[in-house]
């Protein structure tokens, strides 16, 4: 059915307190199906009366689907108006061609949020489900509309009282109002609300928030199978959810939908008598209840909800069996932490509520917030607690990041908003890692495991065997997921082998305690955060603790190992792409190595780290000067390799100086050490930064000591580098024939290995050259092929320094728009503003804008490049410095005062206001 965001009259709609004005044609389906053709005319001119009654009474149509309107005004009176405006038109009008025309509608007044032409929020929902009970030809009026429309009613109208109904929301009853006026039907059958149907469905104190979609969904599994298993971690909504399935699908045929709470009991016998109290049914005193019960159910026709059976599984699956065996007509909605497994189930695994990513939340605005349906559920939760908490563009960050690390289950949500009567949401934000201390004060009505966080999850450890509980706590160690291979490296032992390991793993899943997910080809698994925190404390009280996270380390270790043998044997990085899911399991590896664990098993690990991709070198510098700080002395060659790793490392972020001094004292416990390998690795360093410095002799040196040794070391990924520096250096000296030759051999042996990509961006080095000696038109081919072959890998950081090159060499050539967008890249391609080359961009921002006359902003931009690069020790090389002088040249057309002050107005911005501030300029033509 067609849904279509509309806008009735011209001008604003209108927000706050409003009212809504919903409509439908009673058995539409049925005359669409007799008599397409007049049922087409008879929906044209139905919509174009309607429509006119709305617009005349100064309302607004955001929204039609199929022949139902959905309309609001900014006054009540108004939309009494246009209803019996609409109702009477309708009535005059002959659509007898159609089997006639009949339309029900209901008005509701409440406060909503507006959203991009639509309406959303609990105010909404209500005058849905109060026009759901109504008949055609009826208007019904909410009891709030009501009071606000006493003394404006149209002449000869009144309001006739038919009482309180619960409706499909299944909260607290509506006092319902009738419409009657001169030209209306005044007779109709029982309003059908939850009352005047068979059912015994429970009245619920909350509204239902973020599910209409699931619920959706649910409804049509019923209509195709017998037999629906909600599955899901407790407290994620399927009880709910399956209420509200079962409030909708009541529609007055049949004998009706009934809920059979399970949870209270604790016998296994007792569930034949649980289904039978819940219809009314006395089994006889001495027949088998089972039996008994599908005798009385035969020939019934209804929905029976089974809620809660996940700790008596078996005996409600046996029952749910034989009543879809003995009853054709019956069919079962079951809610569970896994399946009831029996013939002709369907499950549906529950999804917690939507939740934003951790990239986006800090960005987060309120009226974005709102759209994620597990904020929306802690906002009408938090004001209920406190009618006067707001969202708003403040908090709304902090409640963003509570509803994400609680993982969008409903419950733990419910929980977290209550609080916000004694902590803002900065402050439960910050306590969260206390989150089973915290989340307490849950209805002291409910269940005992319905009160606390802590008693939902002790909840479903409980009913798990003791192989179970081993499992799921050791799988704690693992950190934003963990693939099969992963957990049986981990967690198998001399008791506990891989295939108990699957099996208990798959079990685990079943049981809703562990998510799995398809990433790619391969599935992976993870625990929710609050899951995960239960089973770490679990881990700490078995004392395995300690072991685990030793075996967690060797683990990832040799993950990376084989990673960096593959990278060393053929010169790509492609092999870390396998290592990417599991960044975090090697960030908490390396953390619990400094952490007291093993040193040198961390410290392998982090120079496997090293040459992947999506470790930011910030990061890999601390690693190193962590290990570093900790090995003992006699460490020679392992403190040799942290020093060699941090003066590279330092070089990348710019800060030359103090690499050149680590590098010097890398170079010499690499000498110390005696190990071959380690000292090559520390001359090629000290080769690259010797040529950086411009000490192109002392760097050919370093070059002509690594070859002797490189026979020795060799691998192919250490060939290429060898050549790449040895080219850059001889080219730089002017021997321009050793540097082609050194780069074509190195791009061939690149080609030999079949990395035509890693040839590509290899070869960037040889664009610097080109450049240095004129062939920029060269430089820019090159740059273009590696940065399409940097996408592809995910090298952000490099490919944040390919554009921030690119944009000069772009410049240098006067094609100034492309040097912008390439600018821009560079800027945008670097997750941290504070890395040299978003300020290597920014300067060449700088030159940009000076040559189309904008010195303000060009003296502001190299103001903070010019800071950025003081407090970094960079030196400025080849490229950048010729941005710099001709910076300084065209400064010459701005007075030099202004200058001044624009440049200090630079050097005091911060890294994100001046890439935010770049990024704006840049954008404009």
């Amino acid at each position: 059915m067609e849904v279509h965001a509309e806008v009735g009259s011209v001008g604003p709609l209108p927000t706050g307190t409003v009212t809504f004005l919903f409509s439908d044609i009673e058995g539409s389906t049925q005359r669409w199906e007799r008599d397409r053709a007049a049922m087409q005319d008879a929906v044209r001119r139905h919509d174009s009366l309607v429509r006119a009654a709305i617009d005349a009474n100064g309302g607004y149509v955001f929204k039609t689907i199929g022949d139902a309107f959905c309309a609001v005004f900014a006054r009540p009176e108004d939309g009494i108006h246009a209803a019996l405006g609409a109702q009477r038109a309708i009535s005059k009008e002959d659509f007898s061609a159609a089997g006639g025309v009949s339309i029900r509608m209901a008005l509701h007044t409440g406060t909503s949020e507006e959203r991009d032409g639509d309406y959303f929020g609990p105010t909404v929902n209500r005058v849905s489900r109060l026009l759901a009970i109504g008949h055609g030809g009826q208007v019904l009026v909410s009891g709030v509309t009501t009071d606000l429309v006493q003394g404006t009613l149209p002449m000869q109208a009144t309001l006739q009282d038919l009482g309180a109904h619960r409706l499909k929301d299944l909260t607290l009853p509506e006092q319902v109002y009738q419409l009657l006026a001169p030209g209306l039907r005044r007779e109709f059958p029982a309003l059908r609300s939850l009352e005047a149907l068979p059912n015994n469905l429970p009245l619920q104190l909350t509204s239902f928030v973020g599910r209409d979609s699931e619920v959706a969904e649910i409804e049509g599994l019923l209509r195709k199978h017998r037999v629906v298993t909600l599955v899901g971690s407790g407290g994620v909504g399927k009880t709910r959810a399956s209420l509200q399935v079962g409030a909708n699908i009541l529609d007055g045929s049949g004998d009706g939908v009934w809920f059979v709470e399970l949870a209270p009991l604790a016998d296994a016998v007792l569930v034949p008598n649980a289904v039978a109290t819940a219809l009314g049914i006395e089994l006889p005193a001495r027949s088998e209840p089972l039996a008994a019960l599908t005798a009385a159910l035969k020939t019934k026709h209804l929905v029976l909800i089974f809620d809660n059976c996940e700790h008596l599984i078996a005996a409600a699956a046996r029952v749910a069996d034989a009543i879809v065996r003995a009853c054709p007509k019956i069919a079962i909605l079951a809610s569970s932490r896994q399946g009831l497994g029996i013939a002709g189930e369907a499950t549906y695994r529950m999804p917690s509520l939507l939740v934003p990513d951790a990239q986006s939340v800090a960005r987060l605005s309120a009226a974005d917030a709102k759209r994620f349906g597990s904020i929306a559920l802690f906002v009408e939760r938090a004001q209920a607690a406190d009618p006067h908490f707001v969202l708003s563009d403040e908090n709304a960050p902090a409640v963003a990041d509570i509803c994400r690390r609680l993982d969008g289950i409903a419950f733990a949500i419910e929980l977290a908003a209550a609080r916000v009567r004694v902590l803002s949401p900065q402050q439960l934000q910050r306590r969260l890692d206390e989150r089973f201390r915290i989340l307490t004060g849950g209805s002291r009505t409910a269940l005992p495991r319905q009160q606390t966080l802590r008693a939902l999850v002790d909840w479903s450890y409980d009913l798990l065997d003791e192989r179970e509980r081993a499992l799921f706590r050791r799988v704690g160690i693992f950190v934003d997921g963990f693939s099969i291979e992963a957990a049986a490296g981990v967690c198998a032992d001399a008791t506990f082998d891989e295939l108990d390991v699957f099996d208990v793993l798959a079990s685990l899943v079943d049981k809703s305690l562990v998510v799995a997910e398809l990433s790619g080809a391969a599935t992976r698994y993870r625990l929710l955060e609050s899951t995960r925190a239960y089973a770490l404390e679990k881990l700490a009280e078995s004392s395995e603790r300690e072991r685990l996270a030793e075996r967690h380390l060797v683990y990832f270790g040799e993950v990376l190992a084989r990673a960096n043998d593959a990278y060393e044997a053929i010169s790509t990085i492609e092999p870390f792409a396998a290592v990417r899911p599991d960044s975090e399991n090697v960030r908490a590896a390396i953390a619990y190595s400094l952490e007291g664990g093993n040193l040198r098993l961390g410290v392998s690990a982090a120079l496997a780290a090293s040459h992947a991709p999506f470790f930011a070198t910030a990061e890999l510098t601390g690693w190193f000067e962590s290990f570093l700080a900790r090995l003992e002395r006699a460490e020679v060659r392992l403190r040799a390799l942290c020093l060699t790793n941090i003066a590279s490392n330092l070089a990348q972020q710019g800060l030359s100086a103090r690499s050149g001094e680590v590098a010097q004292e890398a170079l010499a416990a690499a000498r110390d050490s005696g190990d071959q390998t380690t000292l090559f690795d520390a001359l090629m360093n000290q080769s690259l930064l010797d040529r950086r410095a411009n000490r192109l002799t002392e760097s050919l040196a370093m070059t002509e000591e690594a070859e002797r040794l490189l026979s020795k070391v060799e691998t192919p990924q250490r060939r290429v580098r060898f050549l790449e520096r040895r080219g850059v250096a001889a080219g730089l000296s002017g021997d321009i024939a050793s540097a082609v030759r050194d780069f074509e051999e190195m791009r061939s042996l690149c080609r030999s290995l079949g990395n035509e990509e890693v040839a590509r961006v290899r070869f960037l080095n040889f664009a610097e050259f080109e450049h240095s000696r004129g062939n920029t038109l060269r430089a820019i081919e090159i740059a273009q092929e590696a940065i399409a072959s940097q996408r592809r890998s995910g090298d952000t950081a490099g490919l944040s320094n390919t554009y921030a090159n690119l944009a000069a060499y772009l410049i240098a050539v006067d094609r100034i728009p492309e040097g912008r967008a390439a600018a821009a890249q560079a800027i945008r391609a670097c997750p941290d503003p504070n890395e040299l080359f978003v300020s290597i961009a920014l300067e060449h921002t700088a030159l940009a804008c000076a040559i189309v006359g904008d010195y303000r902003r060009a003296a502001r931009f190299s103001g903070y490049s010019e800071a950025a690069f003081g407090k970094l020790g960079f030196q400025r090389e080849f490229t950048e410095q010729i941005t710099r002088d001709r910076l300084t040249h065209l400064f010459k057309g701005m007075p030099e005062q202004e200058r001044a002050a624009a440049h200090a107005e630079g050097a005091g911005l911060s890294p994100e206001a001046a890439a935010e501030e770049a990024l704006a300029a840049l954008s404009e033509p």
